[in-house]
């Protein structure tokens, strides 16, 4: 037994039984290897109290409860206050407590205290918390132009001719470039609308388009047409887009629009330049002072932001006119759009549902009917991408040894090109005329 180790249960039970013998402090001290100071201690504990003596003593105060040293009034005044006003913290109570004449000049009770009253006498006055989830981590930062490109979109745009418009950026944010601008009307017979996905599609092939390139990743916010709904936990029409031309869609972390500040600070700059009255007369005129504005900026403003260092951005930063993943000039979007990218990705994902009560399984906006036999069931699913197809495996858990129980395949329907893009693939063209021939057939 190390020194400095409290003495065993059964350790202390010798001690009693050498007291009863008339051992000496010594001779116990020696059989047990403990010094002669532990065991006087005890043995003269089992010779005032007897076994009561060998229970250790607790320390510290006792027990008395929250606010035992302040009278029996001002708690019941702290705990009618509480329950009067659930929402009010201790802190809140307590300075209602001061207010109060009659406990004007007197000590009170500290924040700690009187929450530690209200957590044992009144709980169900407390604010139930929420556990906080796992932090969150920040978007990688970009290191080299065209790596990211930034979308937002800056709404309720007010025009002199009562149009509501949206404006929709692109940005560089390592050559603080304005990669493309465009504005749609977004006035609806009651209020305003969302851009749609096809929208923030045509603004992104016509930066493809100007830039003649695309980048390695697009970075947006959380909002519903770039990111899906949070509801159906299914990759967005945007992303698998981006995802089949090899762009990573990247998103901010909720409520964090300081993770892409170039963007938000690319609306205010253009919303100044095309403040006045011509340039925001109707959706048309706004559109070509957006236009003019972009181009002067990024051809002849002597900009400061990244490391501009008061040159236009596409001087500052030459490497802009250098390809990082060619876009055909003329826009045929279909050669350099692979559609397995896009199986890949989702075999990285795994699904749970509750099938109906009549047996149809809803996923990624689509609804497969299975049949009746798998009503009301939960199950998990997974992308093969292989066969292109949706394995539903049965949630319960399999027994040791067992293989996971397959319940159905179903193939994917409305993810093609056709369906992603929005687009019409070109028909095949012959390069040379095909003869076909036929054998005859003679009676």
């Amino acid at each position: 037994m190390g020194v400095g180790q409290p003495l065993s249960a059964d350790e202390r039970q010798q001690i009693y039984a050498g007291w009863l013998k008339g051992e000496t402090v010594d001779a116990l001290a020696r059989s047990l290897g403990r010094s002669p100071e532990t065991v006087r201690k005890w043995w003269r504990r089992v010779k005032r109290a007897g076994l009561v003596g060998l229970t250790p003593l607790r320390r510290g105060r006792p027990a008395r409860g929250a606010l035992a040293q302040f009278g029996p009034e001002i708690k019941a005044q702290a705990i009618r206050l509480k329950r009067a006003h659930p929402r009010w913290g201790a802190a809140r109570v307590r300075v209602e407590l001061a207010r109060q004449p009659e406990w004007a000049g007197r000590a009170l009770p500290s924040v700690s205290r009187l929450a530690a009253l209200f957590k044992a006498v009144c709980p169900e006055s407390l604010a139930v918390r929420v556990p906080r989830s796992a932090p969150i981590q920040a978007p990688p930062v970009a290191r080299a132009v065209h790596e990211v490109w930034q979308i937002d979109h800056q709404e309720k745009v007010v025009l002199h001719d009562g149009t509501l418009a949206t404006v929709c950026n692109v940005r560089d944010p390592v050559a603080a470039v304005m990669l493309a601008s465009h504005a749609f009307g977004t006035q609806t017979p009651k209020r305003w609308r969302k851009l749609s996905t096809p929208e923030v599609q045509s603004v992104l092939r016509t930066a493809f388009r100007e830039w003649q390139t695309m980048p390695d990743s697009v970075l947006t916010d959380n909002e519903l047409g770039l990111a899906g709904s949070p509801q159906e936990l299914f990759p967005s029409r945007l992303t698998l887009w981006l995802r089949g031309l090899g762009i990573t869609h990247r998103r901010i972390r909720p409520h964090r629009p300081t993770d892409q500040p170039q963007i938000e600070r690319n609306h205010r700059t253009l919303d100044n330049l095309t403040a006045d009255v011509e340039s925001r007369a109707n959706l048309s005129a706004f559109q070509a002072a957006l236009d003019r504005e972009r181009e002067i900026y990024n051809h002849l403003f002597p900009c400061r932001a990244s490391d501009c260092e008061r040159q236009p951005p596409v001087t500052a930063h030459p490497q802009l006119k250098y390809l990082r993943r060619p876009y055909p000039a003329e826009g045929d979007e279909e050669p350099v759009f692979e559609l397995q990218r896009v199986f890949d990705y989702l075999a990285t994902f795994q699904f749970e549902r509750l099938i109906s009560s009549i047996g149809v399984l809803s996923i990624g906006h689509l609804q497969y009917y299975l049949g009746r036999p798998f009503a009301s069931k939960r199950v998990q699913i997974r992308c093969d991408p292989a066969a292109r197809e949706w394995l539903i495996y049965d949630r319960r858990p399999a027994t040791p040894g067992e293989a996971e129980p397959l319940m159905a395949r179903q193939a994917i329907r409305k993810l093609d090109f056709q369906t992603l893009s929005g687009l019409e693939p070109k028909p095949i063209r012959l390069t040379q005329d095909l003869q076909l021939s036929f054998p005859c057939l003679t009676t």
